[in-house]
Formats: C-alpha cells, structure tokens, sequence
C-alpha cells in the first residue's frame, strides 16, 4: 500500500466518539504499520457518547439492507463478548446484563429478531413477573445481553489506540479542506457535524435527555416503551426522550419530570435515588446509516474518503460493527486510483 510520504499509509479519522475511536482501533488492527492519527475538538466525557445508556439492543433495521445491519449488530455483540471474556472488561466498562423489556401496545413490539439470534437469554415475562409492573404494560421480554459505560470505554480505546502507535490531536475541523493532501485517507466520523461538514441533507438531530443517579440496588436493566433504565458500573442512567428535529440542548425542566414520573412508576425504589447530573444530547440519525467510501472533489484537489456516521440512538449497539465495515473500506480505497467511480448516497 503506497503512502503520500512514506512506505506506510497515513490515515487520519476526524472524530473521537464511540464511532471514531472504533473505526480508529480496527483501522489499525486491518492494516498494518498504518500511520493513524485521530483528530476532534471533543473527546471522552464532552463527546456525545459520554450520555449513552450503552445497552446492547439494536432494533430498527436502519442500515443500507438487512444483511449489511445483521452484521453490523453481530460483529459489534462478538466484540463486546469478546472483551467480557478478559481482564480488561472492568477497565473498559463492559458488562453482561438481563432485564426487562415491555411495550404497552403488544407482542410484536418487544420481539427482536437480531437479539434472538445473538443472545444467550431471552425468552417472555411469566405471569407472576408481569404483575411487578404497571398494568398498561401488555407484553414483556426478559433477556440478557451486554452493556458499555462510555464513562470506561472511550478511555480504554484511546489507550489501545495510542498503544499501537496512534496519534490523538485537538482541534475543530470545520472543513475537510484542512486535512486534504496530508492523508492517504480521511476517515469521517463527525456524526452530526457531517451536516454542517457535508451539508448532508438526510442527517437530522435526535434530542434525547437524560438523568444520572446513584442507585446500586438496581441490577437489571428495564425498558417500556421510550422509558428505559439502564445501570452502568457507577451510575444508572434514566431515559428518555427522542425528539426527531429538535436542536435544542438546553435541559428541559418538562423533559425532566416525565423521565422522573416514567421511570419512578416502572421502578418504585428509585424514589430513593440520588440525582447526580443531567445529560442532553443531540443524536445523529441518518437513513440508512452512512458507511461509504468515495472520491471527494476538494479545492486542493481529489481526496479519498471513508464516512461512518448517523447512527441514531444506536451509537454504542452498532459501533464495533460498523467500524470494521469502515475499515475495510479503508483498506479497499487505499488501493483505488483516484478517478474510480463514487457511489456518494449525497
């Protein structure tokens, strides 16, 4: 593989997320003596990630096919499983987790065919454990799968990264301009700063708000409907909100309550919980969820590109997935002559 400058190619990945760290990590595990550099003005506890209940529960299909998303969600649960079967799971904040999972509408609505195929556990409520719960919940799954506290993770992958040679710099890329002819490869993972970046026209805000407490007594995570409570090794995150279009990231004193009053009727003893911080963020959804690769026409001239981004509420549940599938297009480009043809869904 050519380089610019040098008998190993240079690779740099605008983004330090969950996805960009991810993507960063498999570039350097597919591609040897790589020179990877990762570039973003926010990293660990300021990124987006940061706010994640990091629940492994992949719903709608929302990659370009059904076959492309399966893996996606395979390779991602594998990865997670992988790590819980080493020393590092504390350190990268891991664990394996069951709960429960209700929908006040029916069945259909909680069954999930990617957990079915990849989970250990996973099977309905009896009767007995649905009396637990509010009566307007008609149906429930109870299963066990894997959670990743962002608060661990995004700092055990920088370290891993840094380990293998990587390169981590500060600053706010407003332009790919500022990266072009300095890299073999420019890799984006600026989720919803693709909009202003790209001026990506299907990429729109989910503003979700969240509430952090102590509450060590919960041991199971639970979801009903857009309410969830997930622990995470020192807190337990209480959601939520999905507003599709809203760019606002002011806490809401409204959004506040309705979490408090959801959550406190799924779970009673979180009354007696202490609240720690709040959280608002604002996810990046995009359909399908962008990872392409393509030519960029740039004023410097033409640049290889690799985009990862837009992945919603499901940041966490599809990063490793997605970021192997970035990486490969990596590998793939680094080989293409600069005029083969672009298949940009801009």
């Amino acid at each position: 593989m050519a380089s610019l400058k040098g008998p190993y190619p240079k690779v740099v990945v605008i983004g330090a997320g969950v996805i960009g760290l991810s993507t960063a990590l498999c570039i350097q595990e597919i591609i040897p003596g790589v020179v990877l550099t990762v570039i973003a003005d926010k990293f660990e506890n300021d990124t987006l990630s940061s706010g994640a209940g990091g629940l492994f529960r992949p719903d709608n299909n929302i990659g370009p096919s059904s076959e492309i998303f399966k893996e996606w969600c395979r390779d991602s649960y594998n990865h997670f499983m992988s790590i819980l079967k080493t020393p590092d799971a504390s350190e990268a904040g891991i664990q394996q987790l069951s709960g429960y999972h209700f929908s006040s509408v029916k069945q259909e609505h909680v069954q999930n065919e990617v957990l079915e195929e990849l989970v250990p556990l996973l099977r309905p409520v009896t009767e007995e454990e649905h009396k637990l719960f509010p009566p307007e919940l008609k149906a429930g799954m109870f299963y066990t799968t894997t959670v990743t506290d962002c608060y661990h993770y995004l700092p055990w992958l920088r370290k891993r990264i840094e380990s293998n040679g990587g390169y981590i710099k500060s600053k706010n890329i407003q332009s790919l301009e500022e990266v072009a002819g300095q890299f073999d490869v420019v890799v984006n993972c600026t989720g919803l700063g693709s909009k202003t970046l790209l001026g990506d026209k299907f990429l729109i805000p989910v503003r979700g708000q969240v509430i952090k407490v102590s509450a060590p007594w919960i041991k199971h995570f639970y979801y009903a409907d857009d309410t969830y409570i997930i622990p995470g090794f020192n807190y337990v995150t209480l959601g939520g909100t999905k507003e599709l279009g809203n760019w606002k990231t002011e806490l809401s004193s409204h959004d506040r309550q309705s979490i408090w009053e959801r959550c406190t009727r799924l779970v009673p003893s979180l009354e007696k919980s202490k609240v720690l911080w709040e959280w608002v963020g604002l996810r990046p959804f995009r359909q399908p969820v962008r990872v392409e690769k393509e030519i960029r026409n740039l004023n410097s001239g033409k640049q290889k590109v690799v985009h990862n981004y837009g992945h919603g509420a499901h940041g966490v549940s599809l990063s490793w997935g997605t970021a192997k599938h970035a990486a490969r297009l990596v590998k793939e480009i680094l080989d293409d002559p600069l005029d083969f043809t672009t298949y940009s869904r801009l």
